[in-house]
């Protein structure tokens, strides 16, 4: 068992992952059928809401299993690298703007609709709605961030980076994370309404890429958890999701579009092996560092003794 788990670890992590993901959500799918209410704060809102923690769990027993303590702080490394230079902080708190804007005025230019403002109507004064649901939301979608910077692309994309190229895990990465939320497409929960499947599994696997290629720059976990944070914030303020127009898509169609030509573009310039410049990241590597570092810890503390 342990033998081809450590050969398999990516495919064992999203047969865990997957299979209790289908498994929650046709739960809350029954409790719903017989009248209960997803947000009335019952037994159902609670599974839904710690569901999300399942990635993380797994991919924590799982490292835990394969390499043990240098297996947990390798997991984990990427959050202590937070030294690079300050322009990956202003992409990472400005790149779900600037292409969302990008698409958007993409349609605008050529007549396809009308431009619907930078931001969502009513945003600032009045009763400040949108600013309050973003506020009660933030613990969640901080939440979200980490659990899956951790899982997937930490311990699934550079996992799979030691034996592929960089757009083959990143690929492989983006379809299990898009599998990931399907169930809950099918089921209408915990999604926005109205985004097309298709174009949403789309757009997870571009933004694997795009995640990809920031953690083989600069491996800073603080610079991916940051990306994803701004991305799921930024639907709360970007006038764009289909409930807003509706139900019609074209706007969030065409963010997904600008998001597709980001990870070709970064293909074509950077190259499909590495995705970066100089070597791509791998959880080898790191394991390596960590095991290292763990062994002086060791020697030290017995010296100390």
């Amino acid at each position: 068992m342990r033998q081809y788990v450590a050969r398999y670890p990516v495919l064992v992590f999203m047969a865990l992952t997957l299979g209790y993901q289908v498994g929650v959500m046709a739960f809350i799918s029954w409790r719903l059928g017989d009248g209960a209410a997803l947000h009335d704060g019952g037994l159902v809102h609670m599974v839904f809401r710690l569901r999300l923690f399942g990635p993380l769990i797994f991919a924590v027993l799982l490292t835990a299993y394969l390499e043990g303590k240098a297996g947990l702080a390798t997991l984990f490394n990427g959050f202590r690298h937070w030294r690079v230079p300050a322009g990956w902080y202003a992409l990472a708190f400005s790149w779900k703007f600037l292409f969302t804007w990008c698409g958007i005025a993409a349609l605008a230019l050529l007549g396809i609709r009308q431009w619907p403002g930078f931001f969502v109507e009513g945003l600032l004064g009045g009763d400040w709605a949108t600013l309050k649901n973003l506020l009660r939301a933030f613990p969640f979608i901080v939440a979200i961030a980490f659990v899956e910077e951790t899982s997937w692309m930490k311990y699934c994309a550079t996992r799979l980076q030691d034996r592929y190229p960089a757009a083959v895990a990143c690929l492989f990465t983006g379809i299990g994370w898009a599998l990931w939320y399907m169930p809950m497409l099918l089921v209408g929960e915990g999604v926005p309404d109205g985004y097309p499947l298709p174009v949403f599994m789309t757009s997870m696997v571009a933004l694997a890429f795009l995640l990809g290629w920031a953690y083989n720059m600069t491996h800073s976990g603080v610079v991916l958890l940051i990306m994803q944070i701004v991305s799921n914030c930024a639907f709360f303020l970007l006038p764009v999701l289909p409930g807003l127009h509706h139900m019609d898509a074209t706007y969030v169609n065409s963010f997904v579009a600008v998001n597709v030509l980001s990870a070709l573009t970064l293909v074509l310039v950077y190259g499909w092996r590495e995705l970066g410049r100089g070597k791509r990241a791998s959880w080898s590597a790191d394991l390596a560092k960590a095991q290292t570092g763990l062994a002086y810890q060791d020697r030290t503390l017995r010296k100390a003794a």
